[in-house]
């Protein structure tokens, strides 16, 4: 009987030491740098290489607060453009919205993303009918950066938990 109060008192650690370490790697994740080549062509739209430009663009993926570091390449070369995110989905940037300087051959261009879940838009402010795509911020912790670190969790609970039933096995 002592064994199995023993096991069970194990396993309940080991439970209890997973979730603090899940919850520790999704609370104290710091804002991530998250980087996107664009290329731009007022004729067909964005693209992440120069051979998938389309209108709509990529759609770009971050985590609330993280800072996005774009380069962005002009594919025609002699127009001028200029790439915003509207957090209200508007065709022209407002106050406030990420917007970079005029660009005409390559430009690096960083911003934070806002801290506000939702699905808005990005777009050339000199071409936003054909150069536009979609700026998504989900959830911190949901890009899966950290799945690695929560399964090698996981194996460290679950082979603690095979050792201590092989160990109980053999005692009975």
């Amino acid at each position: 009987m002592k064994s199995v109060k023993r096991w069970l008192f194990a396993a309940v650690l080991a439970v209890l030491l997973l979730a603090a370490v899940t919850a520790q790697i999704h609370n104290a994740k710091a804002a991530t740098v998250r980087n996107f080549t664009l290329y731009g062509s007022y004729l067909h739209g964005w693209g992440f290489t120069a051979a998938s430009i389309s209108s709509p663009g990529p759609t770009i993926v971050v985590e609330q607060g993280d800072t996005v570091n774009l380069t962005l390449i002009n594919n025609d070369g002699a127009f001028t453009h200029r790439f915003f995110v509207s957090y209200t989905n508007a065709s022209s940037p407002n106050l406030g919205d990420p917007q970079s300087a005029d660009f005409s051959g390559t430009v690096n261009f960083l911003f934070a993303a806002s801290n506000t879940i939702g699905t808005y838009t990005y777009r050339c402010y000199y071409h936003p009918e054909v150069m536009w795509g979609y700026f998504q911020v989900v959830a911190t912790g949901t890009i899966p950066e950290f799945q690695p670190l929560i399964m090698l969790s996981l194996l460290v609970v679950s082979a603690t938990v095979a050792v201590l039933v092989h160990k109980r096995k053999r005692q009975i």
